[in-house]
């Protein structure tokens, strides 16, 4: 019939742009793929309608009829706008992303930050090469954590009733404790054979974010993740503020960017509760530390 042939005839041309776009073989699971992709890109932010994934940087070049050279375009990585929790479901893909071993940009209630799974190597590995971290100068990752709870599963610095009441009286929080690792954390986190010599304490930093788009990402990973302060760009000790900032600069660094709008650049106040005698302050920032005086170590 006619609308049978009109069928075919769409059909036909669907299959055309597709292969094209070199998105369809003849395997059974490209339709799957190409279903995926379309709903993926429908995330990315400024995309009207189904778009087609950006070819990865690594592609090689594709030839047209006449033998020309086509140069595939750079991977970027999709952003979403997250404006309230209506918008939570987009962060399913976010969490998958960093599941599957990639790095999302979180924002946190401090600043943007760098978040990877704390089983992936590669993940690690790609943060410090994004901060260029060096292992004698700089302290390692820090986990942020859902909740005081996932604290105590990878650190044994709760013991006391006095680090517990700090913790609990100021989490969720701008603070950034530093606390021994248990040995649930994996080994290769704390012994990584290029940054021995700073964690030959065993120590990690721990936080609890005071921000309900970093508390619902951390409560869909269900894990803690490994997290870094992002840089403003590449050259620069400045903390990158909004996610229009970060797309320019990291967008083809990265898998996944989270934009929550404008975030402050004060860092975490760092306090340090692996001292025997007390605490001490080790960095001040968006956090009160006034608080802290009854705990202090006699030399702070």
């Amino acid at each position: 019939t006619a609308v049978t042939l009109v069928s075919l005839f769409l059909a036909s041309l669907l299959t055309c742009r597709e292969r094209r776009l070199g998105l369809l073989s003849s395997g059974p699971t490209n339709k799957h793929i190409i279903l995926n992709n379309c709903r993926y890109q429908n995330l990315i932010k400024g995309v009207g309608g189904v778009g087609v994934p950006p070819l990865s940087s690594s592609s090689p070049a594709r030839t047209t009829r006449r033998g020309l050279a086509v140069t595939p375009r750079a991977k970027y990585a999709p952003t979403i706008e997250i404006e309230g929790e209506w918008d939570f479901w987009k962060l399913d893909s976010a969490v998958k992303a960093v599941k599957d071993g990639g790095i999302v940009v979180l924002p946190t209630d401090s600043c943007y930050a760098f978040v990877a799974d704390v089983n992936s190597k590669e993940a690690v590995q790609r943060i410090y090469a994004l901060k260029n971290i060096d292992p004698e100068t700089k302290k390692p990752l820090s986990l942020l954590c859902h909740s005081i709870s996932q604290i105590s599963d990878f650190t044994s610095g709760m013991q006391s009733k006095a680090a517990f009441k700090i913790l609990k009286s100021t989490l969720p929080g701008p603070y950034t404790y530093i606390l021994p690792a248990s040995n649930k954390l994996p080994r290769m986190i704390l012994e990584h054979k290029e940054h021995k010599k700073v964690w030959k304490r065993k120590e990690i930093g721990v936080r609890v974010p005071q921000d309900s788009v970093c508390q619902e990402f951390l409560k869909l990973m269900g894990n803690p993740v490994l997290c870094s302060s992002v840089p403003s760009d590449t050259e620069s000790n400045q903390l990158a503020v909004e996610g229009s900032e970060i797309e320019r600069t990291w967008a083809h660094r990265v898998d996944f960017i989270i934009d929550n709008g404008y975030r402050q650049t004060e860092p975490t106040t760092v306090v340090d509760m692996t001292i025997e005698d007390g605490l001490k302050v080790l960095r001040e920032g968006a956090g009160e530390v006034g608080i802290f005086e009854p705990y202090l170590a006699n030399d702070s």
